[in-house]
């Protein structure tokens, strides 16, 4: 019988370095939108978390739009 391969889990939550690969920016780009709090995060000790919808929510809110 074959070996069953489990699904692989994606996190939910990303760490800073996550983020930034995520989003395609920097790790400073990533912490700056924290400390401004421009960007919601989640904190677990020192730890600072992003939520994916969080993340993906912002980069749909930086949007322009086209001219008709």
């Amino acid at each position: 019988m074959p070996k069953q391969v489990k699904p692989a889990i994606e996190p939910r939550l990303l760490n800073i370095k996550q983020a930034a690969a995520y989003m395609g920016g920097s790790i400073w780009f990533v912490r700056t939108l924290i400390w401004n709090r421009q960007i919601p995060f989640v904190k677990f000790g020192h730890r600072l978390l992003l939520d994916k919808k969080d993340v993906d929510a912002f980069i749909d809110a930086q949007k322009i739009g086209v001219k008709p």
